[in-house]
């Protein structure tokens, strides 16, 4: 068991996690072998992996790209947050944009002309310049230079920021949460939250899309490859033939 587990840290040696998912794994199955009698011993109870730093990233409790797309299609009563409120979800969901990151976006960092969006970079993400998908165009160029003005029309002081409250005033991170938690009913048994939507997306990007770890690194801002690393899954014809070799059937 000791050398299953070396051999799994060392194929996969920037993500603690897989090594911590897999003796899980195991331990239920050999709890399993005891209860219906295949066995009198568990080989494995008291052994543990003994983790690093930084917090799991449950993959499983993740949204696929499919499932994201349905928070688009939530139709509001009000035009004008219904136009706004697709900006926002579509740039989390193609984008993966933080909250924080979607309230510091101003109007000219959307360069409709070349589908680009500039995201100013933080002490905990990178700048970064992120191509608009196709349906997002037509989107924001009817929000910022119809919806956006209509909803600035009782305001005074007039804001630069892209993203605007019903009062039209710039939208907070407190806003922002509660654009996405109207949400929950479509996705009743996982957290659907921006910070959940962010995962999926990085996520999806590593491994339904299989981009290089370095291409999704530089797309989510991140500052170390350690933390794009967490979001592989283990590929599951490596992970047989390991157990294959330390035990076979």
């Amino acid at each position: 068991m000791v050398n299953f587990l070396a051999d799994v840290r060392q194929s996969y040696p920037k993500n603690i996690q897989t090594s911590i998912r897999i003796m899980a794994a195991i331990k239920k199955y050999y709890d399993y072998l005891i209860f219906i009698g295949e066995r009198n011993d568990h080989p494995c109870q008291t052994l543990t992996v003994k983790k690093g730093s930084g917090q799991s990233i449950q993959l499983q409790d993740l949204f696929s790209s499919k499932e994201l797309e349905l928070l688009l299609h939530r139709e509001n009563r009000y035009r004008h947050l219904e136009n706004r409120n697709k900006v926002l979800i579509s740039l989390l969901i193609y984008q993966g944009l933080t909250s924080d990151e979607l309230t510091r976006l101003d109007t000219d960092n959307i360069d409709l002309d070349n589908g680009t969006v500039y995201v100013k970079g933080s002490s905990k993400l990178n700048r970064r310049t992120l191509k608009l998908d196709s349906t997002q165009i037509l989107l924001f160029d009817r929000y910022i230079n119809q919806t956006r003005g209509e909803m600035m029309k009782r305001v005074a002081r007039k804001s630069n920021k892209l993203l605007l409250n019903k009062l039209g005033q710039p939208i907070s991170v407190e806003g922002i949460f509660a654009v996405i938690e109207v949400l929950n009913p479509l996705f009743p048994d996982r957290k659907l939250n921006p910070r959940s939507i962010r995962m999926s997306v990085i996520s999806n990007w590593m491994n339904e899309k299989k981009l290089p770890l370095e291409s999704v690194q530089e797309l989510a801002g991140h500052k170390w490859p350690s933390t794009t690393e967490k979001y592989r899954k283990m590929d599951n014809l490596k992970q047989r033939e390991l157990i294959n070799r330390f035990f076979p059937i």
